[in-house]
């Protein structure tokens, strides 16, 4: 154990660090996506709120507010296109920045346009079972996903290989656990004597936690009671 000990806790961290890494993301592009709806919403809504001061009859005073916010809307949309900047050796200091709004709003319509087909399939289905509005959705591109789960399917494959090279006895939780337990039944006192009661966490703990990089409780349905050292010591 104490051979693999550090193999498992270097798999941890490179599990830990590439869920990290996967947060970070997608709360950076959360926020760059917020500022850019933030900029064609604020001036919406006051467009909308100074034609609701005016007065009027109400349909009209409505038309003419969603009029107002749409141009106020689209005004904005112009203005945050940035102007072509060059630098001294003649390159376009907004050109990344152009290419980063233009694809943050492409990805902003594609998943609104993936939202909106889930739900209506979820209407025609008409299923008890199907996630609420905002439950098991992610806001990562297709690529982003491919290149985590191509990382996470690595990690979990080197971990596979951990008690590969160890003898039949203890390459699986299962086996330990049954050679413990007929030491238990055959041997009682012996057992009793060794305090293997208090031994068996430190001793169980290495295949629980290589079981434990496959958890992902937030972007997979997944609970203890379904991983195979749950069933083997409980």
């Amino acid at each position: 154990m104490q051979h693999k000990a550090p193999f498992i806790e270097e798999l941890e961290d490179q599990m830990q660090k590439l869920h990290e890494e996967r947060a970070a993301a997608i709360l950076e592009r959360r926020i760059a996506d917020n500022n850019d709806e933030m900029k064609e919403l604020e001036p919406a809504v006051s467009a909308a709120m100074s034609v609701f001061r005016k007065g009027g009859s109400s349909a009209a005073m409505i038309e003419s507010a969603i009029s107002a916010a749409q141009a106020a809307s689209a005004a904005a949309r112009e203005l945050r296109d940035l102007p072509v900047e060059l630098d001294e050796l003649g390159r376009d200091l907004n050109l990344q920045k152009r290419m980063d709004l233009a694809r943050r709003a492409e990805a902003r319509q594609y998943r609104k346009a993936k939202s909106d087909s889930k739900r209506l399939l979820s209407m025609e289905i008409d299923s008890p079972n199907q996630p609420m509005e905002g439950e098991s959705s992610t806001d990562e591109s297709d690529s982003e996903s491919t290149a985590y789960q191509s990382s996470r399917d690595q990690l979990l494959q080197i971990s596979e290989q951990i008690f590969s090279d160890a003898a039949d006895d203890y390459a699986q939780l299962s086996a330990v656990v049954e050679r413990f337990e007929r030491w238990k039944k055959e041997y009682a006192s012996s057992y009793r004597d060794a305090y293997m009661s208090l031994s068996a966490p430190t001793i169980f703990s290495p295949y629980v936690r290589l079981e434990l990089l496959k958890w992902d409780p937030l972007h997979e349905d997944s609970d203890f009671i379904h991983m195979k050292w749950y069933g083997a010591s409980s």
